[in-house]
Parts: structure tokens; C-alpha cells; sequence
């Protein structure tokens, strides 16, 4: 139950970050590839149609540290300069901080923004796999990253 009522509270809060006026949105197909950070620097590749669109992004460092992540997004604006997308996402990491490692795999939503090429991305997500059993009292992880992205429009 707590789990939906974060859900809830997160679409709340996302609804509240939209913009005001509805812009004229694309209809064109276009490809977009860049470099964001997590916890790596990773390369980043997606494909939109009109106002569907999925990225994927990732890097293999070592057996220690590497992060997959998959977005299927459903754009609510673009103006060709700014974009602003809502995403159903799927992230798998294994890595660590300075106070614990992570072995997981989660899935939730994110808002993104891409404001002439620079790009920001912030969720919540839903462990679903925890391999190392250090999420057991987290029901939501926060996920995000941020970078440049290029579209080819």
C-alpha cells in the first residue's frame, strides 16, 4: 500500500513541474545520443516517434561497477529547443558509495527535461531484485541522472 501512495505522490509531483501551456509537440522521427552521469559516465542512445520515444543507456566498468538502464517515454512538449518527456523505466546496477554497495534491479518513473541539449532526469523506482539485501527497508529508490544528449531533428 505504501508502494502505490509513493506512486501516486510522485505523479502529483510531476504534474506540478509541467509546464503551464501545452507547446506544439513533435511529429517527426528523430535519433538522439549523448554522455550522462549516475554513478558513471555512460553513453546514451534513444529513438523518438513523434511522441513515443526509448533510450537506453549503460556502461560496463568492471564486475564491481556497471549500470543498464532502459526508458520508454511519452513526450509532453517539444518545442525543438526544450523537451519534456514523462518515462517508464528499468534500471539494473551494481555499484557503491562511500557508505554501501548495490547489486539491484528496479523499475518506476522519471520526469526529463532536455533544455538544448543539456539533460536532467528524476525519479522514483520499485526494487525488484536486490541481490545483496541492503534495499529490504527501502520501498522506492531514487533514480536519476543528468548530461548532455543530442537530438537529430
Amino acid at each position: 500500500m505504501i508502494k502505490l501512495n509513493v506512486f501516486k505522490g510522485l505523479i502529483f509531483g510531476l504534474l506540478l513541474l509541467l509546464p503551464n501551456t501545452v507547446q506544439a509537440r513533435s511529429s517527426d522521427s528523430y535519433a538522439e545520443v549523448g554522455l550522462v552521469y549516475t554513478m558513471l559516465l555512460q553513453p546514451t542512445v534513444g529513438y523518438w516517434w513523434g511522441d513515443y520515444g526509448v533510450r537506453v543507456t549503460g556502461m560496463y566498468q568492471d564486475e564491481a561497477h556497471n549500470e543498464y538502464h532502459l526508458n520508454i517515454g511519452y513526450l509532453l512538449s517539444d518545442d525543438g529547443d526544450v523537451q519534456h518527456a514523462v518515462n517508464l523505466l528499468t534500471s539494473w546496477i551494481v555499484g557503491s558509495d562511500a557508505g554501501a554497495n548495490y547489486d539491484y534491479a528496479a523499475t518506476g518513473i522519471a520526469y526529463s527535461i532536455n533544455y538544448y541539449g543539456f539533460f536532467v532526469e528524476l525519479g522514483l523506482a520499485i526494487p525488484w531484485r536486490d541481490n545483496l539485501g541492503n534495499l529490504a527497508n527501502d520501498p522506492v529508490v531514487p533514480c536519476g541522472k543528468f548530461g548532455y544528449i543530442y537530438r537529430f531533428d
